[in-house]
């Protein structure tokens, strides 16, 4: 049986969050399976300025807890979610939207699955 999984965050143990095209944030990475069905849980995070808004389509589905700070998530088709810490929130695979960080830091688990 695997697992458990365990990892401490340090102030050097965040790396780039690359979207390909722009980098947006830091995360760091809790578990990363390549299994027939992948699976991804670790934190993301924005400090400083804020990013441009960015669009994103969400390959696997994704949940998020945001731990500190503002999201604002225009989902195509679907609503606009404003979140901020305490929320949580589900979207299903397919799904596009646009993100924009409204306030930093911003920090949130998240679990692709």
């Amino acid at each position: 049986m695997p697992g458990p999984w365990q990892t401490h965050v340090g102030a050097d143990g965040w790396e780039p969050m690359d979207l390909g095209e722009v980098i947006v944030g830091e995360v760091h990475i809790l578990r990363f399976d390549e299994a027939e069905q992948p699976y991804l849980a670790g934190l993301w995070r924005v400090t400083g300025d804020l990013p441009a808004p960015f669009a994103y389509d969400f390959r696997q589905n994704e949940t998020i807890h945001v731990l500190d700070g503002v999201v604002v998530i225009d989902v195509e088709d679907g609503p606009v979610l404003e979140l901020s810490e305490g929320d949580i929130a589900s979207f299903a695979a397919g799904s596009r939207a646009v993100w924009r960080i409204a306030r930093t830091p911003f920090k949130e688990l998240f679990v692709l699955s």
